[in-house]
């Protein structure tokens, strides 16, 4: 099941409620998922885990809540460019 973010708590018309900024809950429907990241400045994006921990803490969350608090990436600086 893909993994939604959105960078503003909030709701959709889907029924899906992201209680703080920068929130994850899972998203079932493929359209769903498509019709949200296709929002203009909707703040969505698709979260994928990238370490087998990220893996498992994803996994156990469940659609009311959020993130994992801890030990979870909250992103990276972008390699500089010289």
């Amino acid at each position: 099941m893909p993994l939604i973010r959105k960078t503003q708590a909030g709701s959709d018309s889907y029924g899906h409620t992201w209680p703080e900024d920068g929130a994850v809950v899972e998203v079932d429907d493929p359209e769903q998922v498509a019709a949200l990241l296709a929002i203009p400045d909707g703040g969505f994006s698709e979260v994928t885990p990238t370490t087998r921990d990220e893996r498992a803490e994803f996994a156990e969350a469940s659609p009311e809540l959020d993130a994992p608090k801890s030990g979870g990436r909250r992103g990276r600086r972008p390699a500089s460019v010289e």
